[in-house]
C-alpha cells in the first residue's frame, strides 16, 4: 500500500473514530454531572474514573500483546461493539428509571477492559498507516480532532440535555457508534505486520508479554520517563482530571453552563496547540518541547484552583490545555521513533499501564481529601484558613481549589527535576 492510500485510510479511520468519540464524550460528560448532582459529593464522579482505570491496568499488558499479534481492525471492531452495548444498557436503565451509580461503575469497568485492547490496537494501526516523517504532524491532526470533540462535547451535551435529557445523549452516542463501526468495517484497510509464525495462544501471548517487559527493562531512559510521569499523572488525578467539574459546580451553585463554557475553552486551547503542531515542521528536540507542554499543564492546574470567576477559569483553561497536546504528541512520537513496530502494541500498553498505575489512587485520594479534609478545613475559622482564602477564596469549592494549587506546585517541582535528568535527556539523541 503506497503512502497516498495509507493516508486515505488513516483519515477515514480518524473521521469514524472522532465521530464515535464525540458520542462517547457527550455520554461521559453527562454521566459525571448526573453522578455528582445525585449526592453532591466528589466521590461519586471519582468512582466512575476509578472503575474505568483499574480494569485497564489489570489487563493492559495482555491487550498490548493481543494488539501486536491479532488483526488491529478486528480488535477495534469488537471493542467498539462492547462499548455500544454498555451505552444501550445505560439507556434502557434510564428509560425504566433504574439507573444507579453501581450500574455505571460496572459498565465503566467493562469499558476499561476493552480500552486496554482498543488503545494499543489503534496506536499500532496509526503507525502502520503513516510514515516516520509524519509522526508529529499526524499527532497534531489527531489532537485537532480530539480537541474539536472536546470543544463540541459540552456544547452538544448541554443542548441535548436541555432538549431531551440524558436519554437523547445516550441515543446520540449509539448513532455515532453505528457510523464509526460501518466506516471501519467497510472502508478502512489497515495493513498488518508480518503474520506470526506460530498460532496465537495463551502460551505465545505470555511469551510476548515477557518479551515486551524484558525489552522495556533494557530501555532505561524510556522506563524512567514513563515511571516519572506516572507521578505526574497522579498529580493530575488528585486534582484536575477528577475534579474540575465538581470544582466549577461547587463554586457556581451547580451551574452546568459554566462547566460547559470552561470546557469549550479547554478544548480551544487544545485545538490551537494541535493546529500549531500540524503546521510546524517536525523539530529535533522533542524531549524539551514535551517538558514545556507538561509545565504548562501543571501551571494551569495551579492557577485554575485560584479562580473565582468564569473569565479567569476560561483563560487559565485555555493556557493549561494548550500544553496537553504538546506533551502527549511528543511523548508518543518519541515512542514511535525509539520502539520497533512489531513491539509497539506492547510498548503502548505498558506506557498506559505505567503512566496510569497511580491514577486510581489519585482519583480516590482527591475525592477523600476534597470531601473530608480540605472542604471541611476551609469552612473553619483560623489564621491558616485566612491565609489560604487569600489564594483560593472562601465558600464551597475553596477546599478543592486548594488541592489544585498544591498539586500543581508539586507537579512543577517534579517536572523541573525530570528535565535535568541526564538519562531522560539521552532520548534527544538519534
Amino acid at each position: 500500500m503506497n503512502r497516498q492510500k495509507k493516508l486515505h485510510n488513516f483519515f477515514l479511520l480518524l473521521i469514524g473514530q472522532t465521530i464515535s468519540q464525540l458520542g462517547s464524550s457527550m455520554t461521559g460528560f453527562s454521566l459525571v454531572i448526573w453522578a455528582y448532582t445525585q449526592k453532591g459529593e466528589v466521590m461519586a464522579s471519582s468512582l466512575l474514573a476509578i472503575c474505568s482505570t483499574v480494569p485497564y491496568l489489570i489487563v493492559s499488558l495482555l491487550g498490548g500483546a493481543v494488539a501486536d499479534k491479532a488483526s488491529k481492525k478486528k480488535v477495534m471492531l469488537v471493542c467498539d461493539t462492547v462499548a455500544a452495548v454498555g451505552s444501550l444498557i445505560i439507556l434502557l436503565c434510564f428509560f425504566t428509571d433504574n439507573l444507579q451509580l453501581w450500574i455505571l461503575c460496572i459498565i465503566n469497568m467493562v469499558n476499561g477492559f476493552m480500552n486496554a485492547f482498543q488503545g494499543p490496537a489503534s496506536q499500532v494501526a496509526v503507525s502502520l498507516l503513516i510514515e516516520k516523517e509524519d509522526y508529529v504532524r499526524v499527532g497534531g491532526i489527531q489532537s485537532v480532532a480530539g480537541s474539536i470533540v472536546g470543544m463540541l462535547n459540552p456544547i452538544l451535551a448541554a443542548a441535548f440535555l436541555s432538549m431531551g435529557g440524558l436519554g437523547l445523549v445516550l441515543a446520540s452516542d449509539l448513532g455515532t457508534f453505528l457510523f464509526a463501526f460501518t466506516t471501519l468495517l467497510l472502508w478502512v484497510k489497515i495493513p498488518e505486520v508480518v503474520a506470526p509464525t506460530e498460532k496465537t495462544s495463551l502460551h505465545t501471548l505470555r511469551k510476548d508479554i515477557r518479551e515486551g517487559v524484558q525489552y522495556l527493562k533494557t530501555q532505561n531512559a524510556i522506563l524512567l520517563l514513563l515511571a516519572a510521569y506516572s507521578v505526574l499523572e497522579l498529580v493530575g488525578a488528585i486534582s484536575f482530571d477528577g475534579m474540575y467539574s465538581p470544582l466549577l459546580l461547587a463554586r457556581t451553585g451547580n451551574n452546568e453552563m459554566t462547566v460547559g463554557i470552561v470546557s469549550v475553552f479547554m478544548a480551544a486551547g487544545c485545538v490551537a496547540a494541535s493546529l500549531l503542531l500540524t503546521l510546524k515542521k517536525q523539530p529535533k528536540k522533542k524531549v524539551s518541547i514535551m517538558f514545556l507542554g507538561s509545565f504548562m499543564c501543571l501551571l494551569g492546574i495551579m492557577l485554575f484552583g485560584m479562580g473565582r470567576s468564569i473569565y479567569w477559569w476560561c483563560i487559565v483553561a485555555f493556557f493549561g490545555c494548550f500544553g496537553s497536546p504538546i506533551y502527549g504528541t511528543f511523548q508518543t512520537a518519541i515512542l514511535r521513533e525509539k520502539v520497533p513496530l512489531q513491539m509497539q502494541g506492547r510498548m503502548f500498553s505498558m506506557q498506559g499501564m505505567i503512566t496510569q498505575i497511580l491514577a486510581p489512587i489519585g482519583y480516590m485520594s482527591g475525592a477523600i481529601l476534597a470531601d473530608y479534609v480540605f472542604e471541611p478545613f476551609m469552612k473553619q475559622q483560623g489564621t491558616l484558613q485566612t491565609v489560604c482564602s487569600k489564594v483560593v477564596g472562601n465558600g464551597a469549592g475553596s477546599g478543592i481549589g486548594l488541592i489544585f494549587v498544591l498539586a500543581g506546585l508539586i507537579g512543577i517541582i517534579i517536572t523541573l527535576c525530570l528535565y535535568n535528568n541526564q538519562k531522560i535527556r539521552t532520548l534527544e539523541e538519534k
